[in-house]
């Protein structure tokens, strides 16, 4: 195992896709969210300035962070759920899925090595959130933060953890569908089905928009206990794919 995570710890660090995914991450949603804070209350009519009305309902931190949960609800499964479907489905796009076979590492302890990296990634990532939204704060303009905005630059450390933990479904779709297009497809269903559960009123339910509802109070109360249906869907989804790669033809 100790070898396995080694390797793929070499395969992320060394690729740029972790970290353009990191970067784009840690600065856009909490850049957009301070664009759209600045455009609201500005009175234009163009659909940006009335997007930003729509989703600026406070001034000063509490906007600021409303803005950021809001956006990373979604933005965070994709881009986590982006080096997810690399990690998995770039042994499928550079042929060397077939080399696992004649190695002497069970195949099932490579899937574990990948899930265990990605999820390192991701966790540590939601930790770099929080000095990333406070830095975009201060530049903005927005002061120090007061206690309100630490409980809600907490939220969004939270919110980016369990997304983090969704998005190693993604590791199942690569892995089933062999490779980058069908991860990136069912990355997509994902979402969009996160967003048609809560418009139908079973978000609170749906482990992919619990997160998201419980981050942002204003979108729907989900009590805290809810949030336990993340860490278990991950583990079952993790145990899926893991069995998967232990019994099915990879090639």
């Amino acid at each position: 195992m100790r070898a396995a995570l080694v390797v793929e710890w070499l395969k992320m660090r060394r690729s740029r896709v972790p970290r353009v995914a990191a970067i784009a991450l840690l600065v856009l949603p909490a850049v957009m969210a301070a664009l759209f804070l600045g455009m609201s209350g500005g009175g234009g009519s163009d659909a940006m300035t009335l997007k930003a009305e729509a989703l600026v309902t406070r001034g000063g931190w509490a906007g600021f962070l409303d803005v950021l949960l809001q956006i990373y609800a979604s933005a965070g499964l994709l881009g986590m759920g982006v080096v997810v479907a690399w990690c998995f489905g770039r042994e499928y796009a550079d042929r060397t899925v077939g080399s696992l076979y004649g190695s002497a590492t069970p195949r099932e302890v490579v899937a574990a090595a990948k899930l265990v990296v990605v999820t390192v990634w991701c966790l540590g990532l939601s930790v770099l959130l929080a000095p990333a939204a406070v830095l975009v704060g201060l530049a903005a303009g927005l002061g120090p933060p007061d206690a309100a905005a630490v409980v809600g630059v907490t939220r969004a450390v939270v919110l980016s953890g369990l997304t983090g933990l969704l998005s190693l479904t993604v590791a199942a779709f690569a892995s089933i569908g062999r490779g980058y297009l069908p991860a990136f497809g069912g990355l997509v269903g994902l979402v969009a089905a996160a967003q048609l559960a809560v418009v139908a009123g079973a978000g609170q339910w749906f482990p992919y928009s619990v997160p998201g509802l419980w981050a942002a109070p204003a979108l729907g109360a989900v009590p805290t206990w809810h949030l336990v249906v993340v860490p278990c869907t991950a583990f079952a989804i993790g145990l899926g794919t893991l069995a998967w790669w232990r019994h099915a033809e990879l090639v």
